[in-house]
């Protein structure tokens, strides 16, 4: 081979180690940047898991608490029968003070 041949070579070679490098620091910072975002999506999975667990324990303690239709009645029959009873003793009463004062 020739003197010039050989350099054509290694000129050939220089361009195509130079092209590797190229091509491996790109593939590196695609890696890079594919691990950056698969970290992001972890933690964005992480918040959007506690987020749904504290949502399904305020749901569990809005549902413990839950006012019924059927305990709503029972407080309304309750209210009602305090109030007749009140009303009750009052009347009595006023019927008592009025036989007092009547005499």
């Amino acid at each position: 081979m020739t003197e010039e041949g050989s350099i054509t070579v290694e000129l050939a070679l220089a361009e195509l180690r130079r092209g590797i490098d190229v091509r491996s620091i790109e593939l590196e910072g695609r890696l890079a940047l594919l691990d950056q975002r698969d970290d992001l999506h972890d933690r964005r999975g992480d918040e959007f898991a506690r987020q749904l667990q504290d949502l399904d324990d305020r749901l569990t303690r809005a549902e413990r608490e839950q006012v019924t239709r059927a305990g709503l009645d029972a407080r309304f029959r309750h209210t009602v029968a305090l109030l007749s009873l009140i009303t009750a003793a009052a009347a009595v009463l006023a019927t008592v003070v009025a036989a007092y004062l009547a005499r």
